[in-house]
């Protein structure tokens, strides 16, 4: 918390009056951060036509850029995951991340609207275990559009 206070011009009392612990002032600064990443995925889709097009390029718009962000890359990292994991995709804001990043998919499939948030909660579940996992996937290419495509296209479009 001095590292914190410090960096942000304030004392270590003033800090806690509004954060409570390191762990809430983490929260609080990827929920900032994370608002603008949302609103990037949600931007880049939006430029494409389909509603196909737009959830394959969200989720690897995110597996190339959530790895290079400076701040957001911090939830890849097991020791402030663990601070994340109890509350994403069950908290409000991070279902208000989800809606974001959902409009895109929303505005071409109205019909999808009930079930936004749960398409967006697997696109990003799908986002960063590919991250972390790669496997054969190393890169952001064809063959991993291709995958997206055939396997999760049609679960998420209820076309399968």
């Amino acid at each position: 918390m001095s590292d914190i206070a410090k960096e942000a011009g304030v004392t270590r009392p003033t800090l806690y009056k509004h954060f409570n612990s390191k762990n809430s002032a983490f929260i609080a600064a990827i929920d900032a951060v994370a608002d603008g990443f949302a609103h990037a995925v949600a931007e880049h889709a939006s430029r494409l036509d389909t509603v196909e097009e737009r959830i394959i390029d969200m989720i690897l718009f995110v597996v190339k850029e959530l790895p290079r962000h400076e701040t957001l890359s911090l939830v890849l990292v097991p020791e402030c995951s663990v601070v994340l994991a109890e509350r994403a995709f069950s908290e409000e804001r991070p279902l208000e991340l989800s809606r974001i990043t959902a409009a895109p998919i929303i505005e071409l499939r109205p019909d999808l609207r009930s079930e936004g948030e749960e398409i967006a909660e697997v696109m990003s579940r799908l986002a960063i275990s590919l991250i972390l996992f790669p496997g054969r996937f190393k890169s952001s290419g064809e063959e991993l559009r291709d995958f997206i495509r055939r396997r999760l296209l049609p679960g998420l479009l209820g076309t399968g």
